[in-house]
């Protein structure tokens, strides 16, 4: 009988034992499976202490910028003190060159007629939503008021002018075309072409422009798809001219 405990005592003892490198080894599984997710994370946070810290020096480029543009901006001098520039500067009003919008602008103050017609040299692909229009080939420019690289026209003197535009449109492209007068929009025209069509259309605003103020083009927010066509079969164009 006693021969029979000892028997299942030692059976009782091996299973334990071998039980228990089991146990240990999972556990070491769990650890290693503990540890690598702590790493991943400690990773990630030094990421985002990077790009948080990137993001901060960016922002005081940006304000430092910004505080420098205020200090050479004279928007909020005083009559005294444009005064007291404008006896500083000895060269004349109509002689000086004038930067608006990061562009060199021609002198305002003109005194002979006012005319200018540019169009398109190629199509305009890719264009979204107050998409500024550019009518590079300039043909007439009476005035010196129409950029070619931006596409708007500048008043060189108050008055009546008269807009007129053409928008040609391809193969079920469509967009609304709108005339901006001081940052205000005066008129808009919308060409749409069916499939496989080539058509074109035209509009005309007359209104009153003081001098110094800008007047372009824009695609609207909404209705624009394709390309807005332009080649030696049909331009898309932009003209103006004061009336006297």
């Amino acid at each position: 009988m006693w021969l029979r405990y000892l028997a299942l005592g030692a059976i009782v003892c091996v299973c334990s034992c071998t039980e228990e490198p089991a146990n240990l080894a999972a556990n070491e599984d769990e650890n290693i499976d503990i540890l690598e997710e702590l790493r991943l994370l400690r990773k990630m946070v030094v990421e985002n202490r990077i790009l948080i810290t990137k993001q901060e020096t960016e922002l005081k480029t940006v304000k430092r910028e910004l505080e420098e543009t205020k200090r050479n901006c004279h928007c909020g001098s005083t009559s005294d003190e444009k005064k007291i520039t404008a006896k500083k500067v000895e060269v004349p009003q109509k002689k000086a060159t004038l930067i608006r919008r990061g562009r060199i602008i021609p002198p305002t103050s003109h005194d002979g007629p006012v005319a200018f017609y540019g169009y398109m040299s190629t199509p305009m692909t890719n264009i979204g939503g107050h998409h500024t229009l550019v009518f590079d080939v300039i043909k007439t420019n009476s005035g010196n008021g129409l950029h070619p690289t931006t596409g708007v026209f500048t008043a060189p003197s108050s008055g009546f002018y008269v807009f007129t535009w053409t928008i040609r449109e391809f193969d079920s492209s469509y967009h609304s075309v709108e005339l901006v007068v001081n940052g205000q929009e005066v008129g808009a025209l919308y060409q749409h072409a069916g499939p496989g069509e080539d058509d074109m259309s035209s509009t005309i605003v007359v209104i009153h422009v003081n001098e110094g103020e800008d007047v372009f083009l824009r695609t609207k927010m909404d209705f624009n798809q394709g390309v807005i066509n332009s080649s030696i079969h049909g331009y898309s164009s932009f003209a103006g001219w004061k009336l006297n």
